[in-house]
């Protein structure tokens, strides 16, 4: 795929990294381009392995490592790694005898993934996908974090919204000499979305709105018209967003689905409301929602899934009794304190936006006599005698 946009971010990384021993943080949503800007780097050496949601015990350090081409002469603490490095065992020294204490034995296993560090420089060490870290691997990071030999960098990639603890909380305690950078991957703008757009498929149209400037689902989007079909959601993107979706609690999850439904922003109440949750738990359920990066707040006060591809997808996994229910509360009528109902609030806002009735109707899937009915109770309501007062409200 194209590199487009990243220059900016590429530099920064370049520049911090030709300065070891240094930790960096590289934070961004899933497929804007990570690991992609990583293999951009020409200098220096990478060694690269990735933590997996099964966790495996130093999966992503044993990854990094096996394809290694030690020197000769090395420390003998290394050959404590033979058991988890089969592949480049005849490398390395004799392993030391078992030792009693599991903890003693622990270090030394750190002390010998540090000593091959060394053996190896210059060289980058990365650690992809932070968030699935496992524990063994969190604590062997924060050791060599605090003890990286001179030549040698730490990158960690991290989805924040997937991190079930602060990766930032290692930079508090490196010591002065190790530096450390936090960089933040963000989406691509208008532009540069179709400056890729165009350099993967000619005449692409418009490709911003659905992408909202994520690189893979562009270039999953220019394949799908390259093929012919019609622009939809893409499967990585898909299970990505019900995989999150899935891990999030039940109120959390009916918010996000409420979201989904209703098509546009919305405020914290109205969400509540039309999901059918407590007051007393849609607080902590909406803030569950915005970490966990299922809904973002595209205005003050009003809450939207982040792209249109993610409330697609969230849509469709919502079962048929699910989807009437969210119905027949998006359709009820709003309690006696004369606030609005849901419907009577989106109705308004398309209003206030200029829509005539008919033009609300065919967005809504409406009739225009059930939006006329709906501009007239939100009016009441409201205490205003005209429609135009609306747009001031």
């Amino acid at each position: 795929m194209p590199f487009v946009g990243r220059k900016r971010e590429l530099h920064q990384l370049a520049e911090v990294l030709s300065r070891p021993p240094v930790v960096v943080l590289l934070e961004g949503e899933a497929g804007v381009g990570k690991t992609r800007l990583l293999h951009e780097l020409h200098w220096p050496p990478l060694t690269i392995g990735r933590c997996h949601p099964m966790r495996f015990p130093y999966g992503p350090v044993v990854e990094a490592l096996r394809d290694a081409s030690p020197p000769r002469d090395l420390n003998p603490i290394t050959g404590a790694l033979r058991p988890l490095l089969p592949e480049v065992a005849h490398l390395l020294p004799p392993a030391p005898p078992p030792l009693a204490d599991r903890q003693v034995e622990r270090h030394r296993l750190f002390r010998a993934v540090l000593s091959l560090l060394g053996s190896l420089r210059p060289i980058t060490l990365v650690v992809e996908d932070v968030h699935w870290v496992d524990p063994d691997t969190r604590e062997l990071l924060a050791f060599l974090a605090r003890c990286l030999p001179a030549a040698v960098n730490l990158v960690l990639t991290y989805r924040a919204e997937d991190l079930s603890h602060p990766v930032a909380e290692m930079l508090a305690h490196l010591p002065p000499h190790i530096d450390h950078a936090e960089i933040a991957l963000a989406p691509l703008d208008p532009g540069e979305t179709a400056e890729l757009a165009e350099q993967l498929l000619p005449h692409p149209g418009d490709l911003w709105p659905l992408s909202r400037g994520v690189p893979s689902a562009i270039e999953q989007l220019a394949r799908m018209l390259a093929e012919g079909r019609p622009p939809g959601t893409p499967p990585a993107l898909r299970d990505a967003v019900l995989l999150r979706l899935a891990s999030v609690p039940l109120a959390a999850r009916m918010l996000v689905q409420a979201a989904a439904v209703l098509g546009e922003p919305a405020t914290a109440r109205t969400l509540a409301a039309l999901a059918g949750v407590p007051p007393e738990r849609s607080e902590r359920a909406l803030a569950e929602a915005v970490r966990r990066g299922l809904l973002v707040e595209s205005a003050p006060g009003r809450y939207d899934l982040r792209q249109p591809l993610a409330r697609q997808a969230v849509r469709d996994s919502i079962t048929p009794a699910a989807r009437r229910r969210l119905h027949r509360h998006l359709d009820a009528p709003a309690p006696p304190q004369g606030t609005l109902s849901p419907r009577e609030e989106q109705v308004v806002r398309l209003a206030a936006g200029g829509l005539t009735n008919r033009e609300i109707a065919e967005s809504l899937v409406l009739s225009p006599r059930t939006v006329e009915v709906h501009v007239a109770n939100a009016l009441r309501k409201l205490g205003l005698t005209s429609r135009r007062q609306l747009r001031t409200t």
